[in-house]
């Protein structure tokens, strides 16, 4: 089984968050200032379930998370993408009507569903539900699927470089 591939996966899930900036915007909970994208990260955007212990400010989270539910034989196992989007509810009401995480649920859907970067096919969307981590927040949580290699090629070459990174 080739784990370095949930490093990969992260990394490149990151990649997308920070630079769609639709998701990006909605993270910037209507502050008149933008804030670099590349300063999220860790911030507000976190490869990995996170859940702050204190909560000094109102602010939109996201983050995301790979497990492998089952291998289905030598050929394939199947990645499961957890991706949790959550805020106060201070900042749930859009200025332009919605709800924030429904339309961040949406704006991350749009973004990943179908991508090819992640397994050997297309990531479907699998489940969004609803998610309520600590007290006043609330939020989403969305599941994709995929299916990708188990071991590598006998020929030794390597997985498409359009997944690859570095």
């Amino acid at each position: 089984m080739l784990l370095e591939e949930f490093y990969d996966y992260k990394n490149q899930m990151m990649e997308d968050i920070l630079t769609t900036k639709s998701i990006v915007d909605l993270l910037g909970n209507d502050v008149e200032h933008e804030i670099p994208a590349f300063e999220l990260a860790y911030t507000q955007v976190f490869p990995f379930e996170y859940i702050p212990d204190t909560v000094e400010h109102s602010r939109t989270l996201i983050c995301f998370d790979v497990d492998i539910q089952k291998s289905a034989n030598q050929t394939y196992y199947y990645p499961i993408i957890y991706v949790w989007v959550f805020t106060h509810k201070s900042l749930m009401r859009l200025t332009e009507g919605g709800v924030r995480t429904d339309k961040l649920a949406a704006e991350l859907a749009k973004k990943l569903c179908g991508s090819m970067v992640y397994g050997l096919g297309p990531l479907e969307l699998y489940s969004s539900k609803r998610f309520a981590p600590i007290t006043d927040y609330q939020g989403k949580v969305l599941t994709f699927h995929t299916r990708d290699f188990n071991s590598p090629k006998p020929t030794k070459q390597p997985i498409p470089s359009n997944r690859k990174k570095g």
